[in-house]
């Protein structure tokens, strides 16, 4: 029983840790609506190519987003709905 708790709570955890850093919120919220690329991204977040790309790996990692080779460039979007769902109560609750 504690089992499916515990285990709820460690994906609420990482979750967390995901969004506690400014950027990476920033990211997911810039996502919410629509799919972006990855120098969309950083010209929005004003930081470097290669940290965009660290922070969108490891939430793709993650699976809470995903990504999509189109040419040569690579687009990213939301994957996972309960991500989706928490981001939007965020939007809606503080935007």
């Amino acid at each position: 029983m504690y089992t499916d708790i515990e285990t709820q709570a460690k994906e609420v955890s990482e979750f967390m840790k995901i969004i506690s850093h400014e950027k990476r919120l920033l990211i997911l919220c810039l996502l919410i609506d629509w799919e972006k690329n990855i120098n969309e991204l950083q010209k929005i977040l004003n930081i470097s190519q290669s940290l965009v790309s660290q922070f969108t790996t490891k939430m793709k990692n993650l699976w809470y987003i995903q990504s999509e080779k189109r040419w040569k460039e690579v687009f990213y979007s939301l994957w996972d709905k309960k991500t989706r769902e928490f981001m939007k109560a965020l939007k809606n609750i503080y935007c």
